[in-house]
């Protein structure tokens, strides 16, 4: 026991030795979504290490710390299960980056998980927190069949607010970050987020303005696909 406290003490004074020598920057990041949205993958491959084909689910928190290019990243990993949702707003203090995971391959969880982020954006309004929305598993999502791509998908307005109602037929649009980007309330062109008000009787869009970093990706964790414009994008911060 007392050589493992040791170790400890020794790995976390190393570490700050590091991050004034080495480092520029230190930044902390708060990883959070729905159950089983590739949030602990994320958090392995910032890290360098491979894609797992299982992963054990978060309960609670789970804090990693490690060197990406040239900056010490903290990393909370927090449990998407509803009965640890309330530690999410805990982080969000202690962060400086909170980075949002979807699934986007499963659409019976979609509208929940659009539902949450909305939420999420209003709670962290104020303190202008960076933002950084990642639509996962785009590997998974199979394409339509031509003709049924001509005969019963619409086309997508790329110029219009109005969210889509996702199914299995019409998923794959969410491949493409723009449709995504629009897909959770945020205008670029406008510098602005749409955030929907719900009622008995209808649903309101609150217009705020986008007073902070927000960026919107689509990859695939098992494939590696654009991982390199997330970590791009995390570094500049």
């Amino acid at each position: 026991m007392g050589g493992s406290l040791l170790r400890s003490w020794i790995d976390s004074l190393w570490s700050r030795i590091l991050s004034i020598f080495l480092f520029q920057k230190e930044l902390s990041i708060a990883i959070i979504g729905l159950q089983n949205s590739g949030k602990t993958t994320l958090t392995h491959m910032l890290g360098g290490r491979p894609f797992e084909q299982d992963t054990v689910p978060t309960l609670g928190i789970q804090v990693s710390q490690f060197s990406l290019e040239n900056s010490l990243i903290k990393v909370y990993d927090l449990g998407g299960q509803t009965r640890f949702q309330s530690l999410w707003e805990r982080c969000f203090s202690k962060v400086d980056l909170i980075i949002y995971m979807i699934d986007l391959s499963d659409t019976m969880t979609l509208d929940e998980s659009f539902e949450k982020l909305s939420k999420v954006m209003q709670m962290t309004q104020e303190d202008r927190i960076p933002m950084l929305v990642i639509g996962n598993k785009i590997d998974l999502i199979q394409e339509p069949k031509e003709k049924q791509t001509i005969a019963t998908i619409p086309t997508y307005n790329y110029d219009s607010s109005e969210r889509l109602r996702i199914d299995s037929t019409n998923s794959h649009l969410l491949k493409n970050a723009d449709v995504l980007t629009r897909q959770v309330g945020v205008d670029l062109k406008n510098r602005q987020l749409h955030i929907p008000l719900r009622s008995s009787e209808s649903q309101d869009i609150d217009v705020l303005p986008l007073n902070r970093d927000i960026a919107v990706f689509t990859m695939s964790c098992r494939n590696g696909l654009c991982i390199s414009n997330v970590i791009d994008w995390i570094v500049q911060l």
